[in-house]
């Protein structure tokens, strides 16, 4: 089973180049363009890495990185 990665960043060109590049290497790779996103996939299943753009347009990465640190079942994810 592929190791599953969410990548978070509000710039279209990176956020694809970035997907593009880990599906390439065999990771099963899951976007979100804001902070919201990336919450409501962390509720839909624990990724095995979160990449995390600090400055987003809903909130700042710091945000989503707290609440990731602060729900029991995320904590240990790397960020």
């Amino acid at each position: 089973m592929a190791k599953r990665i969410l990548v978070v960043d509000d710039e279209p060109d990176i956020l694809e180049l970035t997907r593009m590049s880990l599906a390439r290497d065999g990771y099963e790779v899951e976007t979100a363009a804001t902070g919201d996103e990336a919450l409501a996939s962390l509720r839909r299943g624990r990724p095995d890495l979160v990449v995390l753009d600090l400055m987003l347009p809903d909130r700042p990465g710091t945000d989503v990185c707290r609440s990731i640190r602060t729900t029991p079942e995320l904590a240990d994810v790397p960020v």
